[in-house]
């Protein structure tokens, strides 16, 4: 099984996958299984952060992991001049973002919708109605819609514009190595579980 399609069946508070051979239902790793594998191998604490606080439910991981990204913060604002204020708003955004997803409300977030396409012959002509699963367009096949910038400016205590204009690029730079370190966890729990995933 690949990260992504793990990535798929985990949630919030653990991961369920489906298909146990012999058992009759299906087997349940839980917070705690995905906790303690955090553990073993040789993560970065960030990443280790990010897992716990995405995957385990654990809610001092996810305070460690603001401030964590707070630090980061600070560490840009000193070695670029910038004002260093809004740092405690924008690890809150950051994190918020990253361990809870919007779900896209077209789709329900699952990426696909399902349309009726009409096919036609080659003089164009109807020949039937299609029922075909069609990349949704709102969330572009992703199954999560985004939080809009005047949400994103008031999670993080910010005016909008000063968002959009400064701090906005720079709270989507922190979510890209959040994302990065996300798929690092990913890789490892596919290696630590692969026994019980495959």
């Amino acid at each position: 099984m690949n990260p992504i399609r793990l990535l798929g069946k985990m949630t919030a508070k653990g991961l369920l996958i489906d298909g146990s051979g012999f058992g009759g239902g299906s087997v349940l790793i839980t917070a705690h299984d995905v906790a303690g594998a955090m553990g073993m191998g040789n993560l970065p604490a960030e990443a280790e952060l990010v897992g716990r606080a995405k995957f385990s439910d654990d809610n001092q991981a996810q305070l460690a992991l603001a401030g964590w990204v707070q630090s980061e913060f600070r560490r840009q604002c000193m070695r670029n001049g910038w004002k260093a204020d809004y740092c405690e708003g924008l690890a809150t955004l950051c994190v918020f973002e990253l361990v809870y997803p919007m779900r896209c409300s077209h789709c329900m977030g699952r990426g696909k919708t399902w349309q009726q396409e009409p096919e036609r012959s080659d003089d164009g002509a109807l020949l039937r109605m299609a029922d075909r699963w069609v990349a949704c367009k709102p969330c572009k096949g992703t199954g999560q819609s985004v939080l809009t910038v005047r949400n994103r400016a008031a999670i993080a205590k910010i005016s909008k514009s000063r968002f959009s204009e400064t701090w906005g690029p720079r709270a989507d730079e922190m979510m890209k190595t959040l994302f990065s370190l996300e798929e690092k966890v990913l890789r490892h729990l596919w290696h630590q579980f692969a026994d019980r995933a495959a």
